[in-house]
């Protein structure tokens, strides 16, 4: 099958893809996954001991940024789970960036691990509850990374806009995409169950996070456009102008004289009405001020 035959080459195209050779998020990601690999490695996984979240992030609010950093972390001591992480990654969702855009496949993309972070933070309290009865902080205290829930999250996005697109299980067997992303959930649903052992490492439950996530973008027509981070990147600018303009107005002397004139005027009424002796003392003292401005402006003029 030609590339122009598949259905994600064959889908309209977003105003971000119009443009003349554009930034793809997908390089951009696995370079960032590869460098933070790269410096975790040098630094002996010290930023894994950092920015991984475990059950324990759950209880300091002040340590949820775990949620997004653990995303970009990655077994330094398994090379495969980065790559496994970086080929899927690249395979499904270059067609799924060219659907949505560079700009929201990104969004996308970064909360389907803080979806997953969440979900990483609350199941080792539901694990512990459930199998002892009791808080096991051996087991609130596992960290999880790794960029596997987001990319499962791709993946299943991908079988949603694309299901009869066949691919190559294991570079070999010939399926379509909905037949893979079953495969996937039913596998990671029995690794949260435990039917693989207890002593298996893999975050299923993020994976099912993953999955769900990206079943509710395709199947509810969500949209996170309203996440613009180029206004968040405007936002010191925004703020000088706001600033530059209240200095203006706080110092504007024709309003101020524009308000003198009107409260003259309104006295000079009330005593046309009820006569000089209504005035307040406030009111006469506005008057005087007024009348000797106005003496002032006829001797410069």
């Amino acid at each position: 099958m030609g590339l122009n035959e598949r259905d994600y080459s064959r889908s309209e195209r977003t105003p971000w893809d119009r443009i003349e050779n554009p930034l793809s998020m997908i390089k951009v990601l696995i370079g960032i996954n590869v460098a933070v690999f790269l410096v975790d490695l040098v630094m002996d996984d010290q930023l894994s001991t950092w920015f991984a979240v475990g059950g324990d992030s759950l209880t300091r609010p002040w340590m949820w940024f775990r949620t997004l950093t653990y995303g970009f972390l990655h077994n330094t001591h398994v090379v495969l789970h980065i790559l496994f992480n970086m080929f899927l990654l690249f395979i499904f969702g270059r067609p799924v960036e060219q659907r949505l855009g560079g700009p929201e496949f990104l969004r996308f993309y970064l909360l389907a691990i803080i979806a997953g972070g969440f979900v990483a933070m609350i199941y080792p309290w539901a694990v512990s509850l459930l199998t002892t009865g009791q808080i096991v902080p051996e087991m609130i205290g596992i960290p999880t990374i790794g960029a596997s829930g987001a990319v499962v999250a791709v993946t299943i996005l991908f079988a949603c806009y694309f299901p009869q697109q066949e691919i190559l299980f294991m570079f070999v067997l010939p399926m379509k995409a909905w037949v893979l992303a079953v495969l996937l959930v039913v596998g990671d649903l029995m690794g949260a169950l435990g039917f693989f052992g207890g002593s298996d490492p893999t975050a299923f439950e993020v994976h099912l996070a993953g999955a769900v996530f990206g079943f509710l973008y395709a199947q509810l027509g969500w949209s996170f456009g309203w996440l613009d981070f180029t206004r968040w990147a405007d936002l010191p600018s925004r703020l000088r102008q706001k600033s530059r303009r209240a200095r203006l107005k706080l110092h504007d002397p024709d309003k101020k004289i524009r308000s003198e004139a009107q409260e003259a005027d309104r006295i000079l009424a009330k005593i046309h009405e009820s006569g000089e002796s209504s005035l307040t003392s406030s009111e006469r003292k506005t008057l005087e001020r007024y009348s000797r401005r106005q003496r002032q402006k006829r001797d410069w003029d």
